[in-house]
């Protein structure tokens, strides 16, 4: 049963969508980026996201990147090796980046000020 799960089409983009809101409910919880400064996040993550999308269309274009199909939902953004989870996927990656350099910079920044 659990194995049937995991190998369905589904189970990647469920387990992307979940990390997302977790990662939401977090950055609510302790208003890291999104509810700390609205605009400079939603900045941060798109121009991080459009290089990585670039990327990606490189990799693509040159035979580099592609995409296993049993794995995927079969919702493409421009080819069959771009599926929707990379969205997804990309924006997560971007969003734990930021929301984790903020909380070392917060740590770092309160520590110099304790110490001072």
């Amino acid at each position: 049963m659990l194995v049937s799960i995991v190998m369905s089409k589904y189970f990647y983009i469920l387990f992307l969508c979940l990390s997302v809101l977790g990662l939401f409910w977090a950055d609510y919880h302790y208003k890291i980026a999104f509810y700390k400064n609205r605009d400079a996040t939603i900045k941060t993550i798109g121009i991080v996201m459009i290089l990585l999308l670039l990327f990606d269309v490189l990799g693509i274009i040159n035979y580099i990147f592609t995409t296993n199909q049993r794995y995927v939902t079969g919702l493409y953004i421009i080819s069959k090796n771009l599926p929707v989870e990379e969205f997804i996927f990309l924006f997560l990656l971007c969003y734990f980046c930021l929301v984790l350099y903020l909380l070392i910079n917060n740590k770092l920044r309160s520590k110099r000020l304790h110490n001072v």
